[in-house]
Protein backbone atom coordinates (compact mmCIF):
# COMPACT_ATOMS: atom_id res chain seq x y z
CA UNK A 1 0.00 0.00 0.00
CA UNK A 2 1.33 3.43 -0.96
CA UNK A 3 1.68 5.87 1.93
CA UNK A 4 -0.39 9.05 1.61
CA UNK A 5 1.42 12.36 1.97
CA UNK A 6 0.72 14.29 5.15
CA UNK A 7 -1.33 17.38 4.33
CA UNK A 8 0.69 20.60 4.51
CA UNK A 9 -1.67 22.23 7.04
CA UNK A 10 -1.49 19.19 9.34
CA UNK A 11 2.30 19.04 9.08
CA UNK A 12 2.51 22.77 9.84
CA UNK A 13 0.23 22.38 12.88
CA UNK A 14 2.39 19.53 14.24
CA UNK A 15 5.58 21.57 13.83
CA UNK A 16 4.01 24.69 15.34
CA UNK A 17 2.71 22.63 18.29
CA UNK A 18 6.31 21.69 19.14
CA UNK A 19 7.74 25.12 18.30
CA UNK A 20 9.58 23.63 15.31
CA UNK A 21 11.67 21.64 17.79
CA UNK A 22 11.88 18.02 18.79
CA UNK A 23 8.91 17.28 21.10
CA UNK A 24 11.09 15.33 23.54
CA UNK A 25 11.86 17.87 26.28
CA UNK A 26 15.37 16.61 26.99
CA UNK A 27 16.25 17.00 23.30
CA UNK A 28 14.47 20.02 21.76
CA UNK A 29 16.73 19.97 18.66
CA UNK A 30 15.66 22.39 15.94
CA UNK A 31 15.94 20.06 12.95
CA UNK A 32 12.61 18.23 12.86
CA UNK A 33 10.68 15.56 11.04
CA UNK A 34 7.05 14.59 11.46
CA UNK A 35 6.67 11.10 12.92
CA UNK A 36 3.68 8.81 13.38
CA UNK A 37 2.99 7.88 16.99
CA UNK A 38 1.14 4.72 15.96
CA UNK A 39 2.84 3.50 12.77
CA UNK A 40 1.16 4.43 9.50
CA UNK A 41 1.45 0.79 8.39
CA UNK A 42 -0.96 -0.18 11.20
CA UNK A 43 -3.43 2.71 10.98
CA UNK A 44 -2.97 4.68 7.73
CA UNK A 45 -3.60 7.64 10.07
CA UNK A 46 -2.03 10.96 9.11
CA UNK A 47 -4.12 12.94 11.58
CA UNK A 48 -2.72 15.69 13.80
CA UNK A 49 -3.44 13.52 16.86
CA UNK A 50 -1.22 10.71 15.53
CA UNK A 51 1.71 12.90 14.51
CA UNK A 52 4.56 14.41 16.52
CA UNK A 53 7.63 16.50 15.67
CA UNK A 54 10.92 14.70 16.31
CA UNK A 55 14.52 15.39 15.40
CA UNK A 56 16.06 12.79 13.05
CA UNK A 57 17.97 11.19 15.94
CA UNK A 58 14.90 10.76 18.20
CA UNK A 59 12.82 9.64 15.20
CA UNK A 60 15.36 6.84 14.57
CA UNK A 61 15.49 5.98 18.28
CA UNK A 62 11.68 5.66 18.27
CA UNK A 63 10.90 4.03 14.90
CA UNK A 64 13.93 1.86 14.21
CA UNK A 65 15.90 1.25 17.39
CA UNK A 66 12.78 1.06 19.62
CA UNK A 67 14.67 2.87 22.41
CA UNK A 68 11.63 5.11 22.97
CA UNK A 69 8.29 3.36 23.38
CA UNK A 70 4.90 4.34 22.00
CA UNK A 71 3.45 5.19 25.43
CA UNK A 72 6.26 7.71 25.94
CA UNK A 73 5.47 9.27 22.56
CA UNK A 74 1.80 9.55 23.51
CA UNK A 75 2.81 11.30 26.75
CA UNK A 76 5.08 13.72 24.88
CA UNK A 77 2.17 14.57 22.57
CA UNK A 78 -0.25 15.00 25.49
CA UNK A 79 2.26 17.14 27.37
CA UNK A 80 2.66 19.43 24.35
CA UNK A 81 -1.07 20.04 24.41
CA UNK A 82 -1.04 20.85 28.13
CA UNK A 83 2.01 23.09 27.86
CA UNK A 84 0.83 24.94 24.77
CA UNK A 85 -2.69 25.53 26.02
CA UNK A 86 -1.76 26.52 29.57
CA UNK A 87 1.69 28.09 29.52
CA UNK A 88 3.16 30.82 27.35
CA UNK A 89 6.45 30.66 25.50
CA UNK A 90 8.22 32.55 28.30
CA UNK A 91 7.02 30.06 30.92
CA UNK A 92 7.99 27.05 28.77
CA UNK A 93 11.48 28.45 28.16
CA UNK A 94 11.87 29.14 31.86
CA UNK A 95 10.83 25.54 32.67
CA UNK A 96 13.63 24.34 30.34
CA UNK A 97 16.22 26.67 31.89
CA UNK A 98 15.25 25.70 35.43
CA UNK A 99 15.29 21.99 34.53
CA UNK A 100 18.84 22.34 33.21
CA UNK A 101 20.15 24.57 36.00
CA UNK A 102 18.28 23.25 39.03
CA UNK A 103 18.00 26.83 40.32
CA UNK A 104 15.20 27.62 42.77
CA UNK A 105 15.37 31.43 42.80
CA UNK A 106 15.18 33.72 39.79
CA UNK A 107 14.43 37.35 38.96
CA UNK A 108 12.43 38.66 36.01
CA UNK A 109 11.99 42.22 34.86
CA UNK A 110 9.03 44.47 34.42
CA UNK A 111 6.03 42.54 33.12
CA UNK A 112 7.45 39.25 34.36
CA UNK A 113 4.52 38.87 36.72
CA UNK A 114 2.17 38.79 33.72
CA UNK A 115 4.36 36.38 31.73
CA UNK A 116 4.47 33.93 34.66
CA UNK A 117 0.85 34.33 35.78
CA UNK A 118 -0.30 30.76 35.03
CA UNK A 119 2.76 29.10 36.58
CA UNK A 120 2.27 31.26 39.70
CA UNK A 121 -1.47 30.50 39.75
CA UNK A 122 -0.70 26.78 39.50
CA UNK A 123 1.62 27.04 42.51
CA UNK A 124 4.92 26.39 40.69
CA UNK A 125 6.47 29.78 41.49
CA UNK A 126 6.01 32.04 44.49
CA UNK A 127 6.57 35.79 44.30
CA UNK A 128 8.85 36.64 47.21
CA UNK A 129 7.91 40.36 47.02
CA UNK A 130 11.54 41.44 47.32
CA UNK A 131 11.80 45.20 47.22
CA UNK A 132 13.48 46.37 44.08
CA UNK A 133 13.54 49.23 41.68
CA UNK A 134 10.15 50.85 41.05
CA UNK A 135 8.89 53.29 38.47
CA UNK A 136 6.93 55.97 40.31
CA UNK A 137 4.44 58.09 38.41
CA UNK A 138 2.89 61.24 39.80
CA UNK A 139 0.23 63.14 37.88
CA UNK A 140 -0.52 66.85 38.13
CA UNK A 141 -3.92 65.98 39.63
CA UNK A 142 -2.32 64.19 42.59
CA UNK A 143 -2.45 60.72 40.98
CA UNK A 144 0.36 58.46 42.23
CA UNK A 145 1.23 54.95 41.09
CA UNK A 146 4.31 52.79 41.61
CA UNK A 147 5.21 50.00 39.19
CA UNK A 148 7.73 47.29 40.15
CA UNK A 149 10.56 46.86 37.66
CA UNK A 150 11.63 43.41 38.86
CA UNK A 151 10.12 40.35 40.49
CA UNK A 152 11.95 37.71 42.54
CA UNK A 153 10.44 34.22 42.47
CA UNK A 154 11.05 30.99 44.37
CA UNK A 155 10.40 27.65 42.65
CA UNK A 156 8.05 25.80 45.00
CA UNK A 157 8.31 22.09 45.74
CA UNK A 158 5.33 21.57 43.40
CA UNK A 159 7.23 23.56 40.77
CA UNK A 160 10.34 21.44 41.17
CA UNK A 161 8.25 18.28 40.71
CA UNK A 162 6.45 19.70 37.65
CA UNK A 163 9.70 20.81 36.04
CA UNK A 164 11.27 17.37 36.67
CA UNK A 165 8.23 15.68 35.10
CA UNK A 166 8.34 18.10 32.17
CA UNK A 167 12.06 17.59 31.56
CA UNK A 168 11.69 13.81 31.82
CA UNK A 169 8.71 13.67 29.48
CA UNK A 170 6.46 12.20 32.16
CA UNK A 171 2.70 12.75 32.19
CA UNK A 172 1.88 16.34 33.24
CA UNK A 173 -1.85 15.93 33.68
Amino acid sequence: MQRDNIQADVKRAVLVEAGHRCAIPTCRATTTEVAHIVPWTKTQDNSFENLIALCPNCHTRFDQKKEIDQLSMKMYKQNLSILNNRYGEFERRLFEILAASGERVFVVGSGGDILLANAVKDGFFEDKNVAGMNLDITGSNGFKKSFPMSFTYWVTDAGVEFIKRYASGLDLS
